[in-house]
């Protein structure tokens, strides 16, 4: 309906706009024929068929369409008018191009511009008036002295294009609704996939935690499992070792019950392992201290070449101070013995300080180690209680001092044994009269300590 109206209000127009500019007659040239159909005296009942008002609104939208253009061109002929067929006064305006456009198509026609314009008006009314038949059907709705079988067939049309548009517009919602369905079952379908992944990885994760804390107790227990071992053998053995002893026991007691006499020797033998033990703890400890003797070596061995340097006279001075402090000690028929106990007790000391030139010449050409540790102990007292010390470990397991007052020596056994325990105390006492006073001052301070 909207479009019968629209065609009708052109046909309007442009039947005033043709009246408004008639077209001159010109004799010599022979006016273009122009299709024009009949008018319609009366509205079948056929026409108002769908087929017969599809076809009509077609033609009527191809008229519309060329009455557009002829408008269009008889507006760019006003405007050529109005500008006496120059473009100098429109160079900047919008119409340029149209204007430029048309006098190239009069100018390839090869006609003048009162020509082009006569022939557009009557192509104009030419289009009214086949406007105007073709909307004379369409009379019988807007006329109101029309027969009823007409109106009715109008509306039956109108009624059929309304249900029509209905039904587009109701296929297109359908489509759309589909559309969104089918969106909306994708993203459900995307969701759900997603979903199952997430549920995937997720079991996937606790699958791999689980087979690692399976591990893990697999592995704790195989520990467990050797651990308890080791302890069971440990155990057993403990066991075995414990129950050896109650069975020693036993038998040693059954012995004794009948009359054995057993020496402890396996408590002695058990005693001189727990000695060698210590002693080997020791000697370790010992060892510790062998970069001090390797120092103590080099400073003995410079204080050796200071008295070599000194020359023969602190020999003589040497020699002779010895022998005056022998014969201050030495007195009577002791001298021999106490001068033979001196030589078995210290000779390094004898070779050192009391020998002649000779023996002195011998003992300077012996080794640096060999001289420090033989005559050390003379000039220095550090090395002296150092080797005291190295031979105080092989007096008893585990000894390393000496003792700070005379040891006593037991009461003898019997008769025959007193005459010799007191030559051999005699002895002793004598030979303490034959130590140098350095050893006298050792004895002193390493009894201190």
């Amino acid at each position: 309906m909207d479009l019968l109206a629209g065609a009708l209000l052109k046909s309007f127009w442009f039947g005033n706009c043709i009246e408004m500019n008639p077209a001159p007659f010109s004799a010599g040239t022979p006016l273009p024929w122009f299709p024009t159909s009949q008018p319609v005296s009366s509205v079948p009942n056929a026409f108002w068929e769908s087929g017969h008002v599809h076809e009509q609104l077609k033609n009527l939208h191809d008229t519309k369409n060329l009455l557009k253009a002829v408008q269009k061109e008889l507006e760019v002929i006003l405007l050529s008018r109005e500008t006496n067929g120059s473009m100098e006064e429109f160079d900047n305006a919008p119409a340029n191009d149209c204007l430029r456009n048309f006098f190239e198509v009069v100018k390839a026609k090869r006609i003048n511009l009162k020509l082009q314009e006569s022939l557009s008006l009557e192509a104009a009314n030419s289009l009214h008036n086949a406007l105007k038949t073709q909307l004379e059907p369409f009379n019988a709705v807007i006329n109101q002295t029309s027969s009823w079988e007409g109106k009715s067939a109008a509306v039956k049309v109108a009624d059929k294009i309304q249900k029509h548009q209905r039904n587009k517009r109701w296929r297109k919602r359908k489509r759309k609704h589909i559309a969104e369905m089918l969106s909306k079952e994708r993203e459900r379908f995307d969701q759900a996939d997603q979903e199952a992944d997430e549920w995937r990885a997720r079991e996937i994760a606790k699958d791999i935690a689980r087979r690692k804390v399976e591990k893990m107790k697999e592995i704790a227990k195989h520990k467990a499992n050797e651990e308890k071992q080791v302890l069971e053998s440990e155990l057993e053995l403990i066991l075995i070792v414990e129950k050896l002893q109650e069975l020693r026991s036993m038998r040693i007691q059954k012995l004794k019950k009948q009359g054995h006499f057993l020496p402890e020797e396996d408590d002695k033998f058990i005693q001189r392992v727990q000695d060698a033990v210590e002693e080997e703890e020791r000697l370790a400890a010992a060892a510790a201290d062998t970069e001090a003797a390797r120092d103590a070596i080099a400073t003995a061995e410079e204080s050796r070449k200071v008295i070599l340097n000194s020359g023969p006279e602190s020999k003589d001075s040497s020699s002779k101070g010895g022998e005056n402090e022998n014969q201050d000690l030495l007195s009577g028929t002791e001298n021999e013995r106490v001068v033979g106990a001196a030589t078995v007790q210290e000779p390094e000391q004898g070779q050192g300080g009391w020998g002649s030139s000779g023996a002195y010449d011998s003992v300077s050409n012996l080794p640096a180690e060999f001289y420090h540790y033989y005559h050390g102990g003379n000039n220095d007292l550090g090395t002296l209680i150092k080797v005291r010390r190295t031979w105080d470990t092989y007096l008893r397991p585990g000894g390393s001092r000496i003792p700070g007052h005379w040891v006593q020596p037991p009461p003898p056994a019997d008769e025959p044994a007193l005459p010799w325990q007191q030559q051999k105390l005699d002895k002793s006492e004598l030979g303490l009269c034959g130590i140098p006073m350095v050893a006298i001052h050792f004895k002193t301070f390493y009894c201190k300590t």
